[in-house]
């Protein structure tokens, strides 16, 4: 038996005599280039078509800008060469788009391959949520008939929609898709080659690149050895929760205040925080090295007047999503006539402040 290869050449494999090896298992799952590159570029395509694309555009820039969701400001027509993480992000707000007017069986469909795709991300799996992705499935065979009907699409054989009926039986024998997915390498390639070119002067690079990761490994190292004695610091201060919520997440603030030696009784009101003043001094007395008792605390008058206030800070939490390490703004934005977007923003935040809340997801404690 001969086997040809795509250039039309003709050679032995070397697994064609292993009794044992099956070359079909070989070929897995690759979450980036088959939900997120594939499935889900043909999900855009057909809703596009339904709507037209400027309608799609129209509801992605009417959605509110929301912590977590990035917000398509000139809708999504206008990117170009769109990248994993940008179609992850319209991937979140694509069912929110779909509205009241567009056919159910669409929005079934819609609705059931996008928990197909979240499905299968997940970082651990059992029977029940293999059970759950079988039923996402099963859902879009019954309602994918739609986009047929339509005429938005003459046939629904595409290879990666194909590639759907083999995720269950490939993490049953393989485990989690993180395991094969080429988006980790892609990730690696951005780290190792496309900012090792950026830092040369283009001329003989590679040698340059050579010595950017080199030395980018030094620092690494040196900063994981300080990271090691500073964890034997911090052990001894873990009793304080602001400062174990200061290490789980690294923030990033703007060296100048958007508002400097704003008065106190101003910031109530502009940002319509009634609260601020008894959660300011309860906050201002855990500084101390002998705090006084609640009531004591509320009634004692505060050595300031005023505060520098800043309407934004980024947050890097300390763990990456699909292998990607994210960055959020969280914005505090009052209600300002004369700026150019006077539309006030306050995005709403879910803070883990105990252990008792991560097996739960919503108990905790909730900061606005």
């Amino acid at each position: 038996m001969k086997h040809y290869n795509v250039a039309g050449g003709m050679f032995d494999p070397f697994w064609k005599e292993l009794p044992f090896a099956n070359i079909h298992d070989s070929v897995t799952p690759d979450a980036l280039h088959q939900l997120y590159q594939g499935v889900l570029v043909h999900l855009i395509n057909w809703v596009q078509k339904t709507m037209s694309k400027d309608e799609l555009d129209r509801r992605a820039q009417c959605l509110p800008p929301t912590y977590g969701v990035r917000h398509f400001r000139n809708g999504i027509t206008s990117l170009k060469q769109v990248s994993g993480s940008e179609r992850k992000n319209i991937g979140k707000i694509l069912l929110a788009c779909l509205g009241p007017d567009t056919h159910p069986d669409a929005v079934k469909a819609c609705k059931a391959l996008l928990d197909f795709i979240y499905l299968a991300l997940y970082g651990s799996h059992d029977e029940e949520t293999l059970t759950y992705m079988e039923e996402a499935l099963n859902d879009w065979f019954k309602s994918r008939n739609y986009f047929l009907e339509a005429g938005i699409r003459d046939d629904l054989n595409i290879p990666k929609f194909h590639s759907l009926l083999h995720y269950v039986d490939s993490i049953r024998k393989f485990g989690t898709v993180d395991n094969y997915n080429t988006e980790l390498f892609e990730r690696l390639h951005i780290d190792f080659a496309k900012q090792g070119w950026r830092a040369s002067n283009k001329r003989n690079h590679f040698p340059q690149m050579i010595q950017w990761l080199s030395r980018r490994e030094k620092i690494l190292s040196f900063n994981s050895y300080q990271s090691w004695l500073q964890s034997l610091y911090d052990a001894k201060s873990t009793s304080n929760p602001a400062f174990q919520l200061s290490k789980a997440y690294q923030y990033t603030i703007a060296k100048h205040p958007a508002e400097p030696h704003k008065g106190i009784a101003r910031i109530v009101i502009s940002h319509s925080a009634p609260n601020f003043l008894p959660c300011l001094k309860l906050f201002l007395n855990s500084l101390r090295k002998s705090p006084q008792p609640r009531s004591r605390a509320l009634k004692a008058e505060l050595p300031i007047k005023s505060l520098d206030v800043w309407h934004q800070f980024k947050l890097k939490p300390d763990s990456q999503v699909d292998g990607e390490v994210i960055e959020e703004i969280i914005k505090a934005v009052p209600f300002h006539g004369k700026s150019a977007s006077p539309q006030a923003r306050f995005d709403n935040v879910v803070v883990l402040f105990s252990d008792s809340a991560e097996s739960t997801s919503l108990q905790g404690k909730f900061s606005f």
